[in-house]
């Protein structure tokens, strides 16, 4: 008999990540190329609208960790 795999969401409404945490998540997804912009959504629970809210944030924050690595 042949296995089956149902995929589950990334995170689900019971996520123990905050809703700016699964946007830095997104937000990372997508600048790593990731094309499916749609999916990447989905998959992290969040929305266009919660992108922009975080992504000032975000860019501190890879600011920050790039700025360790020297």
């Amino acid at each position: 008999m042949k296995e089956t795999f149902t995929p589950l969401p990334v995170f689900s409404r019971l996520s123990l990540l905050t809703r700016q945490q699964r946007a830095w998540v997104a937000l990372y997804s997508l600048s790593t190329g990731c094309t499916d912009r749609a999916e990447i959504l989905a998959q992290n629970a969040v929305t266009e609208a919660d992108l922009a809210e975080f992504i000032d944030s975000w860019l501190r924050l890879r600011s920050r960790t790039a700025m360790r690595n020297y």
